[in-house]
């Protein structure tokens, strides 16, 4: 999804502030990943941005403390795209299922501009404060997918709250031995997610295929079940 092809007019149920706030902030977020697909992060200027999205440059900070909310903004819209993937690929149902949307949907949206990718491991990277991404409203859900049924309720809550909400569910199913050691196995989950795609851009390697052939690794190596 980028800039301006979500639905607008399907916000009538909500209050004009709430329909204010959620195109303002949307609108904001993908003028900055417009941005983004050609310049660094570094690069990119907030009055820019205001024109873009047409809000004065007072009225930014009202929705973004920092230049940096705006990735962690775009995360949550990202991890709210990676469950309704999910979702429709019928993958939601166990914890490698999800595992393979993430990974599967992240390299489907990276190929149309892998800059975008990079510029948010290496944000990340270089952020010492703890990330807190701010929630998305029920507008902004609506407004971005107006047609998928319960998007109010989807999970949306980052790399992080995917990769635990993934091990939970295969902890309930059964697909990982009791022993798993949670906490390890989901820093390596982690770690694969924001070190393979440097590795891929580098030796120019399909990134899905070594996402899900590394994801496959850790699994089976955990002694996790993966259904043929």
């Amino acid at each position: 999804m980028r800039y301006s092809e979500y639905d607008s007019n399907s916000l009538q149920q909500f209050s004009l502030k709430e329909r204010k706030f959620a195109k303002t902030r949307t609108n904001l977020t993908f003028a900055f990943l417009s941005e983004l697909e050609i310049k660094s992060f570094d690069e990119i200027k907030i009055k820019d941005l205001c024109q873009m999205a047409e809000v004065s440059e007072p009225t930014f900070y009202n929705y973004f403390p920092e230049k940096g909310d705006l990735i962690l903004h775009y995360i949550q819209i990202w991890s709210l795209q990676v469950s309704v993937f999910a979702k429709e690929k019928k993958l939601s149902e166990s914890g490698f299922g999800i595992l393979c949307a993430l990974f599967r949907y992240t390299a489907k949206e990276s190929k149309k501009n892998p800059r975008i990718l990079l510029e948010i491991i290496s944000f990340q990277a270089k952020t010492k404060k703890k990330l807190q991404e701010p929630k998305l409203t029920k507008a902004e859900r609506v407004l971005l997918f107006p047609k998928i049924v319960g998007i109010e309720d989807l999970d949306a809550n980052g790399v992080e709250g995917i990769i635990r909400n993934a091990l939970t569910l295969a902890a309930q199913n059964g697909e990982l031995p009791a022993t798993t050691d949670w906490k390890s196995f989901s820093m390596a989950i982690a770690s694969c997610f924001f070190g393979v795609p440097i590795l891929a851009f580098q030796m120019n390697q399909n990134l899905e295929k070594l996402w899900i052939e590394s994801l496959d690794y850790l699994w089976r190596g955990a002694g996790g079940k993966v259904k043929a």
